[in-house]
Parts: structure tokens; C-alpha cells; sequence
């Protein structure tokens, strides 16, 4: 009897303890880290090549020996300036004979017309002047433009930038004779991320904000860049994509194309909504990768509830300070910087101590 009341003494107490145990909820102390937009994390610089605006391969549409050619590499020429000259002797002495040919042909025409008229001639023989007319005029037309096309004009303004011939050697029709590049204007161009081109809408930017490029040549001084187009193909070996800006040639700085610089934009500013292409820097420790899914999250803490739940976040460059953090995040929240495979969805934890942003 005593054993068996021992017993049931025992086990009503084992009860009555994980009772209780089960009743109170366990709230874990966690270090908190506090996002905070420093504005340094959104300017972001990307190396730049410059090109050409306008750039073109000049050519002849007619083949003959090369007599002029009075422009060299880095000259600067004015629209319609002459870059180069054939022997026009044969085309001149073409040109003479289809105009014997067609006055010829008008001759006879206007003859075999005025004998039509009065039904002395067929029909057909004055179709046939009517043709030989036509084709004789085509020829002679024909003849005046290969005359023409002996002559190569500059077809805007700009600099010589390669002579891909000598004077006095015969070319070919379509055979580059020269490269004639802008030299008013600039392009130039740089590799931007997807994660950064998939955050900007067209209808959001901010035409107003013009990002700068500098050059080694005088790197104190920044030159203003306007937009001009960008690829939707992403550039081979890589996942970023081209953009173009556009700006006046400096006259204090000689830049040609090919040569290198560094654009400088601010994130924050390229569209309408400030918060947009806003990026933080966070705890290497703050970010979690779930290995199944290969997705990144951040723990936030809501300190209203007391509660934290995992939120989705893609990744940037890890700088010095912490990695990068492109989407996911707002400047303000609060996010759990270390033990973060423990937590849970709906968490209760306590804030240990909050660290403020870098």
C-alpha cells in the first residue's frame, strides 16, 4: 500500500512539471542589427569605356586608282570636306559618250514621233525609239552618278581615326578607304547588373539626375553623362547588360575612343521612388542561405509583437563592412545578426543589444 501511494505521488508531480514546462513559452535573447541608409552603399561605381558616337568605315561605290587623299589619322574634317579622289578620266569619257548616245536617241525619238503622228511609221518602231529613249537616259544617268561617286565626301563632321589606304593605289568598290569617328560627342558605356536593371521601370526614372564619369587624364574633374540607350541581351559570360550614356567632348581634356574612365551614379536617384535601388550593407552573419532552395533571407524583428519571421533578400558585393543587400530590406528595420538557424516563424525573442548600421 505505501509503495503503490509513493507511486502515484511521484507521477502526479512528473505530471504537474511538464505541465508547467509545456506553459512557458521560451524567449531566446538575440543581437540586433538596425538597417540604416547611409547613402554611401548607393553610390556605386562601374568602370567605363568610351566609343565613338557616330563611327564609320568610308568606302568608294565605285573601284579606280586612288589620286587624292589629303586627310591623315586625328585630323579633324568638317561635314562635306573631301577625304579622297579617283582618276576620273574614264568615267568623264563615259559619261561623254552616253550623252552622244542619248542625244542620239532623242533625236530619232522626236523624228519617229513627229512621222507616228502622221501614221507613217508603226507602232512598234515608235515603241522602240520610245525604249532605246528611256534606256539611253537611264545609261547616261547611271554614267553622271559612278562620275560622282569618284569623290568622297565626309559624311558629317568629325576625326580621321585610321587611313586603311595609300594615295595612288587602286582600290575597289565598298573597300574601306578610312575611319571617320564624332569627335563633338561621346558614348560612353559600362556593364550594369541585373540586379540593379530588374529594380528600374522606364515610366519611373528620373531624367532629371545625370550620373558623371571621370577620366585618368584629370581625375578631380567629373563630366556629366545623359542617357542614351541600353541592351536587353545580356552580355556573353556574364549577367549584366550594356548601357550607354552619352556627353560633349571636353576641349580642356583630349579623349579619343577606346579609352577608359569611371561613372559614378547614385542609386538613389535614378527613378522617381528615392527607396527604389536602395541598397544596405549588413553582417555577414545577418543573412541565412537555405541550401534546398538556394534563397538568401534576413531575420526582421518586429518590435511591436516580439516576434521575428524570416524575410527573402538577394544579394550584393561583400565589401569590408558587411555584404550587400539589394532587395528585401528597408532603412529602419531591425534584423537578427547572428544565430539565425535556431530561429523559427513567429519567434518570440528579446533584444540582447542592437547594432546600428555601418
Amino acid at each position: 500500500m505505501y509503495i503503490a501511494t509513493t507511486t502515484f505521488i511521484l507521477h502526479l508531480l512528473t505530471a504537474c512539471s511538464e505541465t508547467e514546462e509545456q506553459s512557458v513559452d521560451v524567449v531566446r535573447p538575440v543581437k540586433l542589427f538596425t538597417v540604416k541608409d547611409s547613402g554611401r552603399e548607393n553610390i556605386r561605381e562601374f568602370p567605363a569605356t568610351v566609343k565613338a558616337t557616330e563611327e564609320a568605315e568610308v568606302s568608294f561605290r565605285v573601284s579606280g586608282e586612288l589620286v587624292e587623299l589629303p586627310v591623315h589619322p586625328a585630323d579633324e574634317v568638317k561635314k562635306g570636306q573631301l577625304l579622297a579622289k579617283l582618276d576620273d578620266r574614264d568615267f568623264k569619257n563615259t559619261v561623254a559618250v552616253r550623252q552622244a548616245d542619248y542625244d542620239l536617241a532623242a533625236s530619232d525619238y522626236r523624228r519617229i514621233a513627229s512621222l507616228r503622228a502622221k501614221k507613217v511609221v508603226s507602232v512598234a518602231d515608235y515603241d522602240q525609239a520610245n525604249a532605246k529613249l528611256k534606256s539611253s537616259r537611264i545609261s547616261l544617268q547611271l554614267a553622271k552618278d559612278q562620275l560622282r561617286d569618284t569623290v568622297l565626301n565626309a559624311p558629317f563632321a568629325g576625326r580621321i581615326a585610321q587611313t586603311m589606304v595609300e594615295n595612288y593605289q587602286s582600290v575597289q568598290a565598298q573597300q574601306p578607304i578610312l575611319i571617320l569617328q564624332s569627335s563633338n560627342t561621346l558614348d560612353v558605356s559600362i556593364q550594369v547588373p541585373e540586379s540593379i536593371l530588374t529594380k528600374i521601370r522606364e515610366e519611373e526614372v528620373n531624367y532629371d539626375y545625370f550620373p558623371t564619369v571621370r577620366f585618368s587624364g584629370n581625375p578631380d574633374k567629373e563630366y556629366s553623362l545623359t542617357y542614351k540607350e541600353h541592351d536587353t541581351r545580356v552580355t556573353p559570360g556574364t549577367q549584366s547588360y550594356t548601357v550607354v550614356f552619352t556627353m560633349q567632348a571636353p576641349k580642356e581634356l583630349t579623349i579619343y575612343p577606346g579609352m577608359g574612365g569611371t561613372v559614378t551614379i547614385d542609386l538613389s536617384k535614378v527613378t522617381s521612388r528615392s527607396k527604389a535601388l536602395a541598397e544596405y550593407i549588413v553582417p555577414m552573419t545577418a543573412v541565412l542561405k537555405d541550401d534546398s532552395t538556394g534563397k538568401n533571407s534576413a531575420w526582421v524583428y518586429n518590435p511591436d509583437t516580439g516576434v521575428v519571421n524570416p524575410v527573402e533578400v538577394s544579394l550584393g558585393p561583400i565589401t569590408d563592412q558587411g555584404i550587400t543587400v539589394m532587395t528585401g530590406l528597408e532603412a529602419g528595420d531591425e534584423i537578427v545578426s547572428a544565430g539565425l538557424s535556431r530561429l523559427h516563424p513567429d519567434m518570440k525573442v528579446k533584444p540582447l543589444e542592437r547594432e546600428r548600421g555601418l
